[in-house]
């Protein structure tokens, strides 16, 4: 375990680790989803098709044109609950602002530097860390500065 480098927050993941079944089920979701817009929405297609590229242009021959109360009354009670939702999310996160912006919850990684500074300040040995890599657990004691100033193997875990 001692070989592998510190991971860095976020994984990125690289294409060549990606499986072909991973890639073939996202190319078809996405195809699926694209076949749900067109199907959703071809009467506006055709429409669109109608009025601005069969002659006379401007004019809907074929297609009825769009009865606009009609769908505003088919999409008003979803519209209203979706900007209803919206306006709940906003005032949510306007009142906890101060949690969602705190970097106290966001954790990263010391570099490979840092840790070699750790093991210095703290007057470990390498041996040690090297230990604690293999061990399950170890108790990391933090003061309020966010410095760490004793790490105890544990048998916990």
């Amino acid at each position: 375990m001692s070989t592998n480098p510190i991971p860095v927050w976020p994984p990125i993941i690289k294409a060549n680790a990606v499986s072909m079944w991973i890639r073939a089920r996202d190319v078809f979701i996405t195809v699926l989803a694209w076949l749900t817009i067109g199907f959703t929405i071809h009467n506006f297609i055709w429409f669109l098709y109608d009025f601005f590229l069969v002659n006379p242009i401007f004019a809907a021959t074929h297609a009825e044109p769009l009865n606009l109360q009609e769908i505003w009354q088919r999409l008003s009670e979803f519209i209203y609950i979706s900007l209803g939702l919206i306006i709940w999310i906003c005032i949510l996160a306007l009142m906890r602002r101060k949690v969602i912006n705190s970097t106290k919850y966001i954790k990263s990684l010391p570099s490979a530097v840092e840790i070699k500074e750790l093991e210095i300040g703290l007057g470990v040995l390498p041996a040690d860390v090297e230990h604690w890599h293999h061990l399950r657990s170890v108790k990391v004691f933090v003061n309020d500065a966010n410095r760490v100033y004793k790490i105890i193997p544990s048998q916990e875990g």
